[in-house]
């Protein structure tokens, strides 16, 4: 019994030394590989966790914070998961005799022709009623907390409104038969003809309104996304406009003024929630992220207010985390107000997997070599071994997701880049290159 115990006890030593040696050969390897990044001189926050053995086998700066960037729409998509039906809401409704009365829930899918099935556009158009747009549901800024104003022009950076249509956007056009175009091409739009501009080198919208400036000469082929500037008038113009280019619809839409939302209202469902979360993930699409915020404050009947969803979220979904390991004050992660450390990145990717099964979530993150904004990296491999989320700002560059070894264990990471002077694409090639390294050697 006594020699029973004993070799017991040696095996567990020998076991226990074993696992401390491999953990530190790691931690050699990977030190080693970041000696051989070219792009050192920022700062770096890394974290690798075995999902299997449920231990961190590297760590660099594992709480230190950093600029989220776009890494904060998993946060929004973590959210969207407890927060959101099925399928996106578009509106609430309810009919009074001819009249058809709707309140906006933010929808980002309404008229947007990344989505070509428009079941919530295809009632207003087939109801055969007057419609009455109920306005002043968001009472908040056409930008998000610590956007910057001068980006007005970009079409990362669409304005946020209670009713989205055309993703807030219109894509100007120079043809192939040298004619221009917008589309939508709504007079409610109140664009000018063409301002010819020879200095510019694109498209820009006048600041204040939706006329534009062209420059001189633009190749056959050209597009360019520009946001739409929105006053009290825009969305019922936009809304009308459309429903009568359809013939079905013989009024205008009519705007009331605020009132709270009736109590027998029903709510009429545009598009399934996952294509919504595949096509923000994969994208990175600032507009669908923005707007779902206001969706989903809509849908808990909160103010639509982005703030008042994050704080429910932070209480209800994250209240078992330390605190001081993030800052969320968006739903893009445009502002650089938003900050995560590397160890808080894991914790999120360990609740997403709680939530959503590998399959599923590896087929809605960006796949290397495959599909999204990681299309174009980890080519080594034919097939995909890092999916996940990547965040983007000047300066700043971070990668969080899952990671799978030429073993088949499955890793989660955390890889943050802050405040770098270099080229994005030179910090991107050594981001490849480390979890390359741990793809082929894990």
């Amino acid at each position: 019994m006594i020699r029973f115990i004993y070799i017991f006890f040696l095996y567990a030593f020998i076991t226990a030394c074993t696992a401390k040696k491999s953990v530190t050969t790691t931690k050699q390897q990977i030190d080693h590989q970041f000696d051989l990044l070219a792009q050192k001189n920022h700062h770096i926050g890394f974290v690798l966790k075995d999902l299997e053995k449920n231990q961190v086998v590297y760590e660099l700066n594992a709480d230190k914070p950093f600029i989220a960037a776009s890494t904060i729409k998993l946060l929004n998509f973590y959210t969207g998961l407890h927060f959101m039906a099925d399928s996106v809401p578009s509106y609430q409704y309810i009919i009074k005799g001819d009249s058809l009365i709707i309140w906006p829930m933010a929808d980002p899918t309404f008229l947007n022709p990344d989505f070509k099935d428009q079941p919530a556009f295809d009632f207003l158009k087939n109801s055969g009623k007057n419609i009455y747009l109920v306005s002043g549901r968001y009472k908040g800024e056409k930008f998000g907390k610590g956007w910057f104003w001068d980006d007005y022009n970009e079409s990362y950076q669409a304005e946020i409104t209670d009713f989205p249509m055309y993703k807030n956007m219109v894509t100007c056009s120079q043809n192939t038969d040298g004619t221009f175009s917008m589309s939508p091409d709504l007079a409610s739009l109140y664009y000018s003809e063409k301002s010819v501009h020879k200095s510019l080198k694109s498209i820009k919208r006048n600041a204040f309104n939706n006329n534009i400036f062209v420059p001189e000469q633009l190749n056959l082929g050209y597009k360019q996304l520009i946001p739409i500037s929105f006053n009290s008038n825009i969305k019922e113009s936009l809304l009308t406009d459309t429903l009568l280019a359809t013939g079905l619809i013989t009024s205008s839409v009519s705007t009331l003024p605020w009132r709270p939302v009736s109590a027998n209202a029903k709510i009429i469902y545009n598009t399934q929630a996952d294509l919504v979360y595949k096509k923000m993930l994969q994208n990175s699409d600032n507009f669908l992220a923005e707007q779902l915020l206001l969706n989903y404050a809509a849908q808990q009947q909160l103010n639509m207010d982005a703030s008042l969803i994050i704080q429910k979220a932070q209480q209800e979904l994250f209240n078992d985390v330390d605190k001081s390991s993030y800052h969320w004050v968006d739903g893009s992660g445009l502002s650089r107000l938003n900050l995560i450390s590397p160890s808080f990145g894991i914790t999120l990717l360990e609740k997403l997997r709680q939530q959503v099964n590998n399959d599923k979530l590896f087929d809605l993150l960006a796949a290397g070599n495959k599909s999204g904004t990681l299309k174009n990296m980890f080519k080594t491999s034919s097939n995909s071994f890092v999916y996940a989320k990547s965040g983007s700002l000047s300066n700043n560059y971070n990668l969080v997701g899952y990671l799978v070894g030429k073993s088949g264990k499955k890793y989660a990471f955390s890889y943050l880049n802050n405040n770098f002077i270099a080229p994005v694409s030179a910090v991107r090639t050594d981001v490849e290159q480390l979890l390359t390294f741990i793809h082929q050697n894990y």
